[in-house]
Parts: C-alpha cells; sequence; structure tokens
C-alpha cells in the first residue's frame, strides 16, 4: 500500500473516532468552547482588581488589551490541548493493551501516530479560536475575524512541532514506568508562553525555554496583531521561518526516535 493511501486510511479513521468522541463527551467540546473566555475572564478580573488594563497593554507590549488576552487565551488553550491529547494518546493506548496490535498492523505506530494526531489537532484549535471569533469581531470589526484566521493558521503551523514534543515525552513513557513527567508539559508551556506576562520577567533557565516553545511565537503574533489595525505580513515572516524550522527539526527527532522506542518495545515490551 502506498503512502499516500495509508494517509487517507488513517486520517480518515482518526477523524470519524475524534468527531464521535466528540459526540460522546460533549462537555469536553463545550469547555474547549468556554475556556478561552474563563482564563481570558480570570486575567481581566485579576487585573483590573491589581492595577489597571492599560498598564498591562504597555508591559506586556500590547494594543487592545481585551482583543490580545481573549485572543492568546485561545491560543494557549488550543495549544494544551495539542499537546495533552498527543502525549496522552500513546499513553492511553499502552494502557489498553493495543501498542501491540497497532505495532504489528500494516502502518504501524508510527504512521498512526504520525497521521493519525493532525486531525484532531486541528479540530480542536479551530473549536477554541472560533471560540473567540465574536470578541474578535466586537473589539475589531471584520478585521478582527481575519486576524482570527490568521492565528488560526500559525496555530497549525506550531502544531506540528508541538506534537513532535509531545510524541517525544509520549514514547518516553513506553520505555520508563514514570509518566508524571507528561503532565508537567501543560503547566510549562502556560510559564514560559509569555500569554500573560512579558517573557523578560521570567528567571534567565525559563527565559531560554521559552524560546524553544513554538506557543511563544504565536503569541508574539498576537500581540503584533493586537497593535496593528491591518494585519503586517511583513512582520509575521520571521514567525512563520521560526515556526517551519522548529516543525522540522523537532519531527526529525520526534519519528526517528520512536522508531528506536518502537524497537526496543518489540525487544524488551512495554515498561508497566
Amino acid at each position: 500500500m502506498s503512502e499516500l493511501r495509508y494517509a487517507k486510511m488513517i486520517v480518515k479513521a482518526e477523524f470519524y473516532a475524534y468527531m464521535c468522541w466528540l459526540k460522546n463527551n460533549k462537555l469536553f467540546a463545550f469547555m474547549t468552547l468556554a475556556w478561552p473566555y474563563l482564563m481570558a475572564a480570570f486575567i481581566l478580573g485579576l487585573g483590573t482588581a491589581l492595577g489597571s488594563l492599560s498598564v498591562f497593554a504597555s508591559k506586556v507590549g500590547v494594543g487592545d488589551p481585551i482583543f490580545y488576552i481573549v485572543l492568546a487565551s485561545g491560543v494557549l488553550v488550543s495549544s494544551i490541548n495539542v499537546v495533552d491529547y498527543s502525549a496522552w494518546t500513546l499513553i492511553d493506548l499502552k494502557w489498553l493493551g493495543v501498542l501491540p496490535y497497532i505495532m504489528a498492523s500494516p502502518p504501524g505506530l508510527r504512521r498512526v501516530t504520525m497521521y493519525g494526531l493532525i486531525i484532531p489537532a486541528m479540530i480542536s484549535s479551530a473549536i477554541s479560536l472560533t471560540a473567540v471569533a465574536p470578541v474578535a469581531v466586537f473589539t475589531e470589526g471584520p478585521l478582527g475575524l481575519v486576524k482570527v484566521v490568521v492565528v488560526l493558521g500559525l496555530v497549525y503551523l506550531a502544531t506540528i512541532p508541538l506534537i513532535g514534543i509531545a510524541v517525544i515525552a509520549g514514547s518516553l513513557s513506553l520505555i520508563f514506568k514514570e509518566e508524571s513527567f507528561v503532565s508537567f508539559l501543560s503547566p510549562l508551556m502556560l510559564l514560559v508562553s509569555g500569554v500573560y506576562y512579558p517573557i523578560t520577567f521570567l528567571p534567565k533557565i525559563l527565559q531560554v525555554f521559552s524560546y524553544i516553545v513554538p506557543v511563544t511565537y504565536v503569541v508574539e503574533a498576537a500581540k503584533i496583531l493586537s497593535v496593528y489595525g491591518v494585519p503586517p505580513f511583513d512582520k509575521l515572516f520571521w514567525i512563520i521561518g521560526v515556526l517551519v524550522a522548529m516543525s522540522i527539526s523537532y519531527n526529525l527527532i520526534a519519528y526517528p526516535g520512536l522508531r528506536s522506542v518502537e524497537k526496543n518495545v518489540r525487544k524488551h515490551g512495554i515498561s508497566t
């Protein structure tokens, strides 16, 4: 079977499975829509209680603080969903006992992971950012919708290296008994992405981490878009370049690494 046929088969199956999962988990689907607003409301409430939105805007370097906070919250929620789903999918397959069967199937674990994780990532990101579109239109007018579409495109681009990071973490759990380190990915991403405060406020070691996390650059794009009325695409090219470089480099590590893990698991078994 050709690679394209494998890709179509896995993507079609994953799309059907994920839509059925959303249908049977309506609360999750609702929370995916609501989380950006809950996070934005918390930050706005805390910020206005301790200071003012104008101070926040000057410190973080944004134009319209309400537009930025809601949009950046959508970016953060979508990114956390991508990382959590991608990393824990491998762990769930491990505990369900189906991992050996996937490894023995014609597509194999690498193809199932590489093609299968893209669809849930795209759907969950679209839900999170579609949810904030009404606020974007209300605060920025029709251009607000254009900005949401631009950010969604950047989130999709950032999804590729994010899946790479999650696959590395999830595959390590197939070798080692400890899985709790996977749970630290999302809080770490929240901490270092600079969504609600400047990265310069962080300790030096965390600032280094922030520069290797793809979400940081999408958040930077949201800051740029909040300052300009018309999206300044010329100022976003460097962000696109960084995300493309991350997509290539992280996945050059992730998928050969997953192949090595698969060989190790075939030889020694799954660590439980």
